[in-house]
């Protein structure tokens, strides 16, 4: 968990330069209060349709190119593989493997030479080269951390739907039990323990804008936007839930964004200069989906459920 919630304003004019203004430094304090979701303005989507098996069978992010046509798919199965498909059908354009462990999201470059694709289960933010998958840098992840449990969680959302693939273990429900070692009760270790590092993980979601990562962490609920040359965090925001996933723009101006909860299957969406939640979309438990990855094209938002399918789901 962060020491310090930060609800710091991101500066609309210049993405590349995110300024933090004095007066928001003062209202953060360590005692600051949460806001309260229930508040947040509430429509309901209609039922999802299931359109196509994904090229792998545990999808868990996107990115766009600059052809509408097109998007990336990060997989976490064994390979952690990136597949360039078809929006309509799923069919590959090309594919590789990446040195990455459970990647999630993934983002483009506005050139499309370039992606950013959050290795999430070693906690790294891996830059390759959109061509061949080549690593070209590897960076830490602000926030990164051992998810950690809190009382009135929802339960970790388990898909429904047929496994695409037979070959591949159905997806746990997301959430890591909380070490319990024989005789030590809940989160205790033997007095003579120096460190403890398993079971941390990193960014899922991934945007874009200018000069400015903005991805979202599940291990301290919150939403981060980093300078991708400084490495500087700019604004920590917080979410509802305890499982923030997928991400997308909602404008072409990137002024607005959603974040993809897959526990509460609901998304938010996000005034990015403001990190202020304007509006929440409840997805129907039927089809009993898991959001993954997630991408406004069009009229609709498309999502991937990890037991392997493309799924979407009318927007607008």
């Amino acid at each position: 968990m962060l020491k310090r919630r930060s609800f710091l304003s991101l500066a609309a004019a210049s993405p590349a330069a995110l300024s933090v203004p004095a007066r928001a430094q003062e209202r953060a304090g360590s005692n600051a209060a949460l806001p309260d979701w229930r508040t947040i303005r509430t429509r309901t989507a209609p039922k999802a349709e299931i359109l196509y098996k994904t090229p792998h069978g545990k999808p868990n992010g996107f990115a766009l190119t600059s052809r509408p046509e097109e998007i990336w798919i990060t997989d976490q199965a064994v390979g952690s593989w990136v597949s360039l498909v078809r929006i309509k059908d799923g069919s590959v354009i090309r594919e590789f493997q990446t040195d990455t462990t459970g990647p999630s999201g993934a983002v483009a470059d506005e050139d499309d030479r370039v992606l950013w694709i959050s290795s999430t289960h070693n906690s790294l933010i891996v830059k390759v080269d959109a061509m061949t998958g080549k690593t070209l840098a590897k960076y830490d992840t602000p926030g990164a951390g051992r998810k950690y449990f809190k009382r009135g969680d929802p339960k970790g959302r388990e898909s429904r739907l047929l496994i695409a693939y037979p070959g591949l273990a159905r997806p746990s429900g997301g959430l890591d039990d909380p070490p319990r070692l024989p005789g030590l009760g809940g989160g205790q270790f033997p007095a003579n323990t120096q460190e403890w590092l398993t079971g941390r993980t990193g960014a899922e979601g991934i945007l874009l804008k200018g000069d400015t990562l903005i991805y979202s962490c599940t291990a301290c609920r919150s939403i981060f936007a980093v300078d991708k040359n400084s490495w500087d965090v700019q604004s920590v925001w917080p979410t509802p839930g305890n499982r923030p996933h997928g991400m997308s723009w909602d404008d072409a101006d990137k002024t607005s964004f959603w974040n993809c909860d897959a526990n509460l299957n609901a998304f938010y969406r996000y005034d990015l200069a403001t990190g202020v939640i304007q509006e929440k979309v409840q997805l129907p438990d039927d089809p009993f989906t898991v959001c993954h990855g997630t991408k406004r094209v069009g009229d609709y938002m498309y999502f991937c459920d990890d037991t392997g399918w493309m799924c979407r789901v009318k927007w607008a």
